[in-house]
């Protein structure tokens, strides 16, 4: 019952959301977010919505229409949904706004990540991690993730000229890499040269979205449109019930899923079992 009303919360509250300037490239994100919240309003133009936006949370869609939020005078709440955590954190911390912020970030958890290399070698293993300035943030997660997932976690820290290919030569002892969300780090060309360089090594990489396990990654943990959008019906209906000055702080999605490149994984001869490609947490009522 408790999830039933939850859920019929969440489909009658009003949610406004802004996006992109270019809605279309959105399109299935307001799809689903039209299915769990038949009163939708979204525009592209802040300017677009009437006063009453003062007293409603308002859900940005990627970074663009997030940092418009955060240099607005809107009073009300402002969830975050689709930004990477480095540049949620980034966006946030540039802004003169003092509270009233939080969201869901759109890449996985360390643990979700850890939780992955730990079923796919089902043994301890070394996971090697480059860390930049940009995504020291995550570094303390990592670490209670390798605890509670019993791996090894071997971190060396780059400097904003290091080239990511060549410092992969200080994590000689690793048996996985586990790339992060740093646009800093991984740039597309960077990730093409640790992949070529990871790949003569036979060094697995597990990614950190469904673009870089189609670039040639192993694999990633990730939550998909629905995952984010069931996530934030159950955040919002929390919201209902707080002030603005105590919203929760921004956080990674709850649910979330894998994507395996299989013919890496062959290339490599890396058994994928289905306990594997059923790992996550998935939102009542769906299971993959």
């Amino acid at each position: 019952m408790g999830a039933l009303s939850t859920s019929l919360g969440a489909a009658t509250k009003e949610v406004r959301v802004l996006t992109a300037p270019t809605p279309n490239s959105q399109r299935a994100i307001l799809q689903s977010l039209r299915v769990r919240f038949p009163s939708l309003v979204s525009e592209s133009n802040l300017g677009n919505f009437d006063a009453r936006l003062s007293n409603t949370p308002l859900i940005t869609l990627g970074p663009v229409a997030l940092k418009t939020a955060l240099e607005s005078d809107v009073r009300g709440p402002v969830i975050s949904t689709f930004t990477s955590s480095q540049t949620f954190r980034r966006l946030v911390d540039a802004s003169t706004r003092e509270r009233g912020v939080t969201g869901l970030y759109a890449d996985a958890s360390p643990l979700a990540q850890l939780q992955l290399i730990a079923t796919l070698f089902e043994r301890k293993v070394t996971v090697g991690v480059l860390i930049s300035e940009a995504s020291s943030h995550l570094e303390r997660a990592l670490k209670q993730a390798a605890q509670q997932t019993g791996l090894e976690l071997l971190v060396h820290h780059t400097e904003l000229s290091q080239d990511p290919a060549r410092a992969l030569n200080n994590l000689s002892g690793a048996q996985v890499l586990l790339a992060l969300p740093d646009s800093t780090l991984y740039t597309p060309d960077a990730l093409r040269a640790v992949l070529e360089s990871t790949y003569r090594r036979g060094l697995p990489v597990i990614g950190f979205s469904q673009a870089t396990v189609a670039a040639g990654t192993l694999a990633s943990a990730y939550p998909d449109i629905d995952d984010i959008v069931a996530d934030l019906g159950e955040l919002l209906d929390n919201i209902n019930m707080q002030a603005n000055d105590a919203l929760p702080e921004a956080r990674f999605a709850r649910y979330w899923r894998v994507i395996v490149n299989d013919n890496v994984a062959r290339s490599m001869g890396i058994a994928i079992t289905d306990k594997v490609r059923t790992l996550g947490t998935h939102p009542t009522g769906r299971m993959g």
